[in-house]
């Protein structure tokens, strides 16, 4: 960055407007008017503006040894504010939040119930009645959201006291403790009943979200590896699935049934920047997209919940067990049996998943439910 771009000579007859001197100093001339000003980044982070003072009180050598200085005071400080905490551990845990939205998400609880309150408090001084202020009157009602948000302030305490031993990492137990248990019951995400999924698909048209949406009930993947699923991801019969789109951070594969395979070659030609399934703007389907869509057509079931109907179709038809949990990317028995282990069974899911589809756009099953006879299994 250039710097002393300025003369004492130029600075005498510079006309109206803003002259940068370079590191934040601007000399500002409105009118008969004339200012020095410095624009700097402060220890939370956030960018600020002061004055130092009027010219020709305050030359152009005062005013840069007033640059200079507050510079190096600003240099010296470290913020502890629980913004800057929060932003530290997610800096330090990028690795495990990058791409998917996940970042985001594991912080919107945060932001929305805990850094209006207690952000610009330090973290080193941090009270139980403080915490327990914020949490107290939304602890029963909204009772996912809060859980999440202290969960979230504990884990910044215990990042911070590794650094801060004087931090306090008993105050969000202590604080869980007198709020008590929140007499929520939790509720399952609504599945649609395997027998019922060919009707839903023999619907779905060939728009991104509808594609998407067959993709995921084909795969009974979750929606994030589909919504964020690129051309290259798909090759040979498999869809290979980084590990930044799987929960578990793991990579994956599934292998893909016929109308797997025919879903992905609809939806290539609208593919952009790579990614198969785009809304208008060109960036990938929204994670609310297909959900919105299965509610606009009157379904209570949610794209989770297919992993569902999967599963119970697994279960009454008779498909072994290991086969269905390890199509569902869940782990499967101890730590010990899973190091020895390490084979995802590709080639015997390829049988099963084929078996799902053929079941997904079973004709003959769309006709027999429309005429309110049970599929058959």
């Amino acid at each position: 960055m250039a710097v002393d771009k300025l003369s004492a000579t130029r600075v005498k007859k510079l006309g109206p407007g803003k002259h940068s001197d370079g590191k934040g100093l601007y000399f500002w001339v409105r009118g008969a008017t004339k200012t020095w000003s410095l624009r700097y980044t402060d220890a939370d982070g956030r960018r600020r503006e002061k004055s130092l003072g009027v010219y020709p009180e305050v030359d152009l050598d005062k005013a840069r040894a007033l640059r200079d200085a507050d510079i190096g005071e600003a240099r010296g400080k470290k913020s502890h504010t629980v913004r800057v905490w929060f932003g530290r551990w997610l800096k330090a845990n990028r690795h495990d939040l990058k791409d998917s939205g996940r970042a985001g998400r594991w912080l919107s609880p945060v932001k929305v119930h805990v850094l209006p309150a207690l952000g610009h408090r330090d973290l080193r001084d941090l009270t139980f009645d403080e915490i327990l202020a914020v949490f107290d009157p939304i602890w029963r009602t909204k009772t996912s959201a809060s859980k999440k948000a202290l969960d979230r302030l504990g884990m910044v305490l215990r990042y911070a006291e590794t650094e801060l031993p004087v931090i306090d990492v008993r105050l969000v137990p202590r604080v869980r403790e007198r709020l008590g248990n929140q007499r929520h019951t939790v509720t399952n995400i609504p599945a649609m009943p395997w027998a019922e999924v060919p009707t839903l698909y023999a619907t779905l048209g060939e728009t991104p979200t509808e594609l998407a949406l067959r993709l995921l009930i084909l795969t009974a993947s979750r929606s994030a590896p589909v919504r964020f699923g690129r051309e290259e991801q798909f090759e040979d019969g498999v869809w290979s699935i980084p590990a930044e789109n799987m929960k578990n951070s793991k990579p994956f594969r599934i292998p893909l049934s016929d109308e797997s395979q025919r879903v992905i070659d609809l939806a290539r030609p609208l593919a952009r920047d790579g990614f198969l399934f785009c809304a208008y703007r060109g960036k990938p389907i929204s994670d609310a997209a297909m959900a919105k869509y299965l509610a606009r057509e009157g379904y209570e079931a949610r794209p989770h919940g297919f992993r569902s109907s999967f599963r119970d179709w697994c279960e009454e038809t008779d498909e072994p067990w290991h086969l269905s949990e390890t199509s569902l990317a869940h782990s499967i028995g101890s730590k010990t049996e899973r190091s020895y282990a390490r084979s995802d069974l590709l080639d015997q899911r390829r049988p099963l998943m084929q078996r799902w589809a053929d079941h997904v756009t079973n004709a003959e099953s769309v006709l027999l439910l429309e005429a309110g006879e049970p599929a058959p299994k």
